[in-house]
C-alpha cells in the first residue's frame, strides 16, 4: 500500500515537473546551463540552489507570467537534467524521492 501511494505521487511530482519545464524554457535553459557551468568547474552543485538562483532571474511562462518555481520539482527535475546531460552526475546529489518509485 505505502509503495503504491509513492509510485503515485511520485508520478504526480514527474508530471508537476514536465508540466513545468514545458511552460518555463528560459528558467530551464538557465538552470541546465548552470549545471552544466559548475560541471566544467569540476564542482557540486544542489539543484534547489540552482532553482533559488532562478527564482532571482526575470523570467516568465510561455503565458508572459513571471516563473514560479516550486521546490516539489527539485527531485524530477535533478533527474532529467542527468538524464539529458550525464555528464553532470558527479557532481549532482540525487537523494531517494519518489519520484524513483513511479513507473517510466
Amino acid at each position: 500500500m505505502q509503495s503504491e501511494y509513492r509510485a503515485a505521487r511520485g508520478a504526480e511530482l514527474a508530471a508537476k515537473c514536465a508540466d513545468w519545464m514545458a511552460a518555463n524554457p528560459d528558467a530551464l535553459r538557465y538552470i541546465e546551463r548552470r549545471a552544466l557551468e559548475e560541471t566544467a568547474a569540476e564542482r557540486r552543485f544542489s539543484v534547489r540552489l540552482l532553482l533559488e538562483e532562478a527564482r532571482r532571474k526575470d523570467f516568465t511562462d510561455r503565458e508572459g507570467r513571471g516563473t514560479r518555481i516550486n521546490n516539489v520539482i527539485a527531485p524530477a527535475l535533478a533527474r532529467r537534467i542527468v538524464e539529458a546531460h550525464p555528464e553532470v552526475r558527479p557532481f549532482v546529489r540525487l537523494r531517494r524521492s519518489m519520484v524513483d518509485d513511479c513507473e517510466g
